[in-house]
Parts: C-alpha cells; structure tokens; sequence
C-alpha cells in the first residue's frame, strides 16, 4: 500500500500560503515569521517601526527596547484563517542602564502552528484512507538588545533562531536584526530594520538549503496631545528584494514595497481605539490600561481567507 500526504481543503490553502518556501526556494522562505505579534501593532495595521519603549520592540525594531521603562512581559495568542493556525507570542524585556545612554535586553518566543496534515494510504481499491494526522509548527526566539546613542538616536541588534517542524522535515536557521530610532522632536519619531541582514541560512534534515533574503522596513510616527486626549499616526513601509511581482502592492525592478498605517486615539492613556491597514486590509482594535496591566484586542480582515481576532496582554514585572 502506497502512503502519500492529504490536507483538507481550507488547510491547504493556509500551507501553500505560509510553507510555499518547501518548493520555491528563498523568495518565500522566510514568509512565515511576516504574521507580526502583539495585538496593538496588529490592530495598527503592523506599523510599529517608529514605537518605543515597548517590549515588542525586540520583534519589530530591536532600537525600541532601549526606551522601555521598567521591566515588562507580553503574552499574545491568536487563532488564524479559521482557528487552522495557531499564533502565539511571549517577550520579556528589562532595562540595564538609565540616563541619556539608556539600555535595555529583550527575549521574545514566537510560534505558529497547527495541525490537519494527513497521512493517507492507498488500500487494493485506489481508495485513500487515513493513517495519521500531523502537526505543522514554526518557532523564532529572539535576543534582542537596544541602547540609546543621545536622547535622540538609538540602536539595537537581535540575534533569532528558527527552528521548523513540517511533517517528516526540520529545518534549523540563524539570522540577525539590526534597527535604528530618531526622535528629532517629541511629536515625530523615526525607525528603520533589517531584518535578516546576514542572509538567515536554513538548513533542512533532507539536505536542502535556502536562504531568507533581507527585508527593509522604514517607518515614522507623528503624535499628539490636547488635555485628555491623545493621537499617534504610524506609517510604514516593507520593502524587500525577491522579485515579488504579483504578491506585493508596488512592484519596481524586482524590489517590492507593501504599506502598513496606523492611527490610535486615546484618552487618559487608559482608553485606546485603533484603525489600520495592513497591505489594504482593514484592521482594528481597543485596549485598555489597568495600573500594571495592559489589555489589547485586535481584528485583521482578510479578503479571502476568516478574518483574525488576536488579544494580548502587557504587564509591569
């Protein structure tokens, strides 16, 4: 009897979307860590390259984490496309030196996962029956350190390893991140990463080997206060260099630009509503601040796969 590999229709999608890297070598390869984390950045439409002072930062701009304050946690989970890919987040990030040349460490896990791959067997009569079902996962721990330069300019690094769980093959990667953070004035704030500098090498149990190709991502935010009211705008932009033609917005010579806005609105920074857009795709979200804790819900629509709901929590260490 012959064996073979089946997954159920809404599943395949999500794995020819997330794991396209198995047959189409680095241009997709590393698609998967591209999901983002935490629910505020998300319900931001993923710009959060111009954020400070937040424990996310050793995800999204390593140069953040050297404004944090105080010593934090975030814990962020997440049923995508459908509850067929579980999302999780966990980071910790604690400050090292205080002053104008402030410094901060941060550790971050990332996972996503799921399960509804099938391994199938062919009986006497070609028909298909099924042998076992298996899980898929793909895990990114994050080193992360941040230092301010001046109170205006700051930078960080984060080392990350990938580990990749596909059925019957794993694969083991190392990559750096490197960031950068301008405040000129206190209402404007800039960010830049590069993310994957070194070109992140995966090596696979089966032999294979590919490469995640770097990605730029620049970003800016503007922001506001009158009495007890507050506004922040976040803008950015991803730009990466695989030849992306038809699965990106802007598309120049091989280099590919996707958009990320944000707008955030609160009131005695206890309250917050957020509005984004994440590539053209809507998304919201709310969170509220409750002395030590941080409560945040967000919702990303999706054109053509379920929408996802994500909710994270911060808090104070």
């Amino acid at each position: 009897m012959r064996k073979s590999l089946k997954v159920a229709a809404p599943t395949a999608v999500i794995l020819l979307l997330i794991y396209t890297s198995i047959v189409s070598g680095a241009k997709y390869a590393g698609e998967f860590l591209n999901l983002g984390a935490g629910a505020k950045p998300l319900a931001l439409g993923g710009s959060f390259m111009a954020a400070e002072g937040e424990v996310l930062s050793g995800y999204y701009n390593p140069a953040g984490l050297s404004l944090v304050k105080g010593s934090q946690a975030v814990f962020m989970h997440s049923e995508s496309f459908g509850s067929l890919l579980n999302h999780d987040f966990l980071a910790e990030s604690r400050p090292l030196d205080s002053g104008e040349r402030r410094a901060a460490l941060g550790v971050s896990l990332y996972r996503l996962g799921g399960g509804g791959v099938y391994v199938t067997g062919i009986d006497q009569n070609n028909r298909y029956y099924v042998i076992r079902e298996e899980s898929h996962a793909d895990y990114a721990a994050y080193f992360s350190y941040g230092r301010s330069f001046s109170g205006k300019l700051s930078g960080g690094i984060s080392a990350k390893l990938i580990y990749r769980d596909i059925v019957d093959e794993s694969a083991f990667g190392l990559g750096i991140d490197m960031g950068g953070f301008y405040s000129p004035k206190n209402w404007l704030s800039l960010g830049i990463s590069l993310q994957d500098i070194t070109t992140t090498l995966l090596s696979y149990s089966t032999g294979k080997k590919e490469s995640i190709i770097p990605t730029a991502r620049f970003g800016s935010s503007l922001k506001s206060r009158r009495g007890g009211f507050g506004a922040a705008a976040y803008m950015d932009a991803e730009t990466r260099f695989e030849g992306r033609r038809f699965a990106s917005q802007y598309n120049i010579d091989g280099m590919s630009i996707d958009s990320h806005f944000g707008l955030e609105i609160d009131y005695r920074e206890a309250i917050y509503g957020r509005i984004g857009s994440d590539v053209g795709n809507l998304t919201l979200g709310v969170g509220l601040d409750v002395k030590r804790f941080v409560i945040d819900i967000a919702m990303r629509d999706h054109s053509e796969l379920d929408n996802t709901y994500l909710v994270s929590v911060t808090f104070g260490l």
